[in-house]
Order: C-alpha cells, then sequence, then structure tokens
C-alpha cells in the first residue's frame, strides 16, 4: 500500500526542482503537499559530477532569479555578492550552492525522499504511483526535473565521461601525452573547455564539429554560440595556438575515419537526453504546458524539458536558470487551476 498521497511530487531537486519548489511555495501551496524525491540533496549533477566547470552565464542572472524569494535569499544573495562581481562567471557548483541553500531554507516542512525513483505508474484515476527504494507514494502531479545524462555515440574506442575529462584534475589521470590520442566529438561550451583541457595536458587531439565551421559565436548573433571563456578558448584555437589539435568536420567522413584509426581514446559533447525512469514511456512534451505527451498529470522542467525559443525557422532550447525559472513561472499558473489535485479523495 502507499505510503503517503501528496498533490504534487517533484522528482529531483537540482536547480529546476529547486526553482519549481519555491514558486510552488510563493504560490501559497503547503509545504504538506509536496514531497520531493532526490538521492542526495546535494543539488544535482551540478554539484555532484560537474561543479568545477566554470558558468558561461554571470553571477547577476542567477542573482536576478534569486531575488524573486525575498523570505529566504537575503544571506544567500550577501554571501555570493562578497565572493564574485555581478558580470562575474562562476564555477557550477556556486551557482547551484547558491540556488539550493534559498531552496532548502524555503523547504523546511516539506516532506523529503532521500531515494531514488524507479518506477511511474499512472492509476485509472489519473493519480500517479511512484515507486521508490523505500517504498510506494501516490501523487496527484508529478513534475520530472531530475536532469538528464550525456550523449553518447556507438564508437569502438575507450570513451571517458564527460563528468570526468571536464575536470582537469580528474582527466589528467586517464590521458598519457606520450600515448594517448583523444578525439572530442562537439565543440560548443563544454567541448571547448574540453579542448583547453587536453591541450594543457599535452594530449594530440581531434576536434570533430557538425556545421559548416567550427564554433558558432553569441557575438555573431547565434542563439546558442558560445560566449565568455569558451568564446576565448575558440578565438585562440582559431589563431592556430593549439599546435597539437586538428579540427575535423562530421561531414568529412575520410578524414574522421583516419582520425580515428590514430585514436587511443574519445571524449563525447554533443549534448544531453533525459534520464529515464521505467514507466515513462516517452520524454516528449508540450514546452507551452510542459506536460508530457504520453502521461497525464506529468510535468518535465529543467534541462531535460526546458522551454524553447522559435528564432528564424529554429527552435532552441533554453537552458539557465533564469529560462527554468521563467519556463515554470509560465506553466504553474494552469498547472495549479487544473482539476485532480485534490487531496481530498
Amino acid at each position: 500500500m502507499p505510503d503517503q498521497v501528496y498533490r504534487f511530487g517533484i522528482i529531483g531537486f537540482g536547480i529546476a526542482g529547486q526553482i519549481l519548489t519555491l514558486e510552488l511555495l510563493k504560490n501559497s501551496v503547503p509545504p504538506s503537499d509536496i514531497c520531493i524525491y532526490d538521492e542526495t540533496f546535494m543539488g544535482g549533477s551540478l554539484t555532484t559530477q560537474y561543479g568545477t566547470v566554470l558558468s558561461n552565464t554571470p553571477w547577476w542572472k542567477t542573482r536576478k532569479a534569486l531575488e524573486e524569494y525575498p523570505l529566504w535569499n537575503d544571506e544567500v544573495l550577501k554571501e555570493t555578492d562578497a565572493l564574485y562581481e555581478k558580470d562575474s562567471c562562476m564555477p557550477v557548483r556556486d551557482i547551484a550552492r547558491s540556488c539550493l541553500e534559498v531552496a532548502k531554507k524555503a523547504s523546511t516542512s516539506v516532506a523529503k525522499q532521500v531515494t531514488r525513483v524507479t518506477e511511474i505508474k499512472q492509476l485509472e484515476s489519473g493519480d500517479l504511483q511512484v515507486h521508490h527504494t523505500f517504498g510506494i507514494s501516490i501523487c496527484k502531479k508529478l513534475f520530472l526535473t531530475h536532469g538528464s545524462e550525456p550523449k553518447l555515440l556507438n564508437i569502438p574506442h575507450t570513451h571517458i565521461p564527460l563528468s570526468i575529462a571536464l575536470d582537469k584534475e580528474q582527466l589528467k589521470h586517464q590521458v598519457d601525452p606520450r600515448k594517448d590520442t583523444v578525439t572530442v566529438f562537439g565543440t560548443s561550451h563544454s567541448g571547448t573547455i574540453l579542448l583547453k583541457h587536453l591541450h594543457e595536458l599535452g594530449i594530440s587531439t581531434n576536434a570533430v564539429y557538425k556545421g559548416s565551421k567550427p564554433f558558432i559565436f553569441a557575438r555573431d548573433g547565434e542563439y546558442d554560440g558560445v560566449k565568455e571563456g569558451s568564446e576565448v578558448i575558440a578565438d585562440t584555437i582559431l589563431k592556430g595556438s593549439y599546435t597539437s589539435l586538428t579540427l575535423i568536420p562530421w561531414s568529412d567522413p575520410l578524414e574522421l575515419h583516419k582520425a580515428l584509426l590514430k585514436t587511443t581514446k574519445c571524449i563525447v559533447s554533443i549534448g544531453f537526453k533525459p534520464i529515464r525512469i521505467q514507466g515513462i514511456t516517452s520524454t516528449t512534451y508540450d514546452s507551452s504546458t510542459a506536460e508530457l505527451h504520453a502521461m497525464k498529470n506529468v510535468y518535465g522542467f529543467g534541462i531535460a524539458y526546458p522551454g524553447t525559443t522559435e528564432l528564424n525557422g529554429r527552435t532552441y532550447f533554453d537552458v539557465s536558470v533564469l529560462s527554468f525559472q521563467a519556463q515554470i513561472r509560465k506553466c504553474i499558473p494552469a498547472i495549479l487551476n487544473t482539476s485532480n489535485d485534490s487531496l481530498k479523495n
């Protein structure tokens, strides 16, 4: 039998789960109506896997999002203001820490399950049955904010996990300049960081890119273009300063084949995909409502289910603290006003 019934269940307490919790509480949802499921409550993968990565957005943008929660933010904003200028970029672990501290202060009375969700079942009533390590809960509405995992390529070489490769101290134990040639797939923000690490470690490197040129820049009006520190790295590469780096277009299979013949290890940095949970049969969703297409009363936010922007006939995904907040704020009024969320069943 279920151990408890909740109006709202939140799977994952990374930045999107934290902002969602703050928005629910700000909209006068009683803390007892909410249950959060997370394995660590440490702040998501930005803390546990990618903490050393330097963000490409300045502190003022995260601060602007956190300013919306004055009941809980004062001490955190003062502490972080003392560490960073408003235009400074910061390691993502410090972004995660700032958001987490505000959310923790707000959610002291919210139910929390330190657990791993293993399966979701939709009941005939429309309610969601949440199976987790320590039991079963019922949620009237369920929010998936549990994040993403890196996409992979089926290439028969040793793969260095992206979370390790983005941490230079860990990466240096996985590569040997006397023996290794590393091929990096992807040259966006994370890709440029990888190329810088490998260059500084003296590793012979190939960088495989899609499109007509190896880097696109935000300064040229490209919505997803590199900026801040990544822009500096890309400019340095294009000036020829990385003498052990070869840039290879994906559209040139012969050159790619030649490179892979000499490659000893690969790093894949081509984006992320939603982490799967059994019972969630499809991860497609309506970005205007955040509801998943395959299940009623299940909504997705965060890096796995971001808001979108249409520009010049193309769809771009908006991934940042401010954009997560904007997407949640856009969708939350309708979610709170719909039926089937009463606990009086």
